[in-house]
């Protein structure tokens, strides 16, 4: 919950909420490409045919980037649940596993250090919605950046 939430001026910002397992995060050597995600749900699942244990979370999809939310039921004595959040220009791929369509993966960058992390999800069935909809959210993104970036003024020729 943002607080803009309750601030009628605030602009409206277009969010998607997907209920996915959290599998887990892996370092990466590249910023881009399906065989690296690949290669982090490999690293991750391994050769097991059983499926994987995961952690119940929120993946909400926004112009402004990814937020991960802990859905899993909190125990007496434990601390709050997880709230992450990874802004759209630390986000450099995301894709689904081409043959196991259930499988989700997004590349971030480290916001100061040259380093890459892959952070795998599964859904209960295909991902490739949650994938869509962050390339909107990308191409969102992009577009505010160019108009922003690159204003067009209007010329007036006499």
């Amino acid at each position: 919950m943002d607080y803009s939430d309750f601030d009628p001026s605030a602009p409206k910002v277009k969010r998607e909420r997907y209920l996915l397992g959290y599998l887990g995060s892996v370092e990466t050597l590249a910023h881009k490409g399906t065989g690296v995600v690949c290669q982090a749900v490999r690293r991750i699942v391994g050769n097991s045919q059983e499926s994987p244990v995961s952690q119940s979370c929120i993946l909400e999809v926004s112009d402004q980037g990814l937020r991960m939310v802990d859905r899993s039921k909190p125990r007496k004595n434990q601390g709050p649940c997880h709230d992450y959040f990874y802004s759209l220009k630390n986000v450099s791929f995301c894709a689904f596993h081409p043959r196991d369509h259930r499988y989700l993966g997004f590349i971030t960058k480290h916001p100061t250090l040259q380093r890459f992390a892959c952070h795998v999800f599964i859904g209960q069935e295909s991902t490739r919605p949650v994938a869509e909809a962050v390339g909107r959210a990308f191409h969102r993104f992009y577009t505010k950046f160019i108009e922003t970036a690159f204003p067009i003024e209007d010329i007036y020729i006499e």
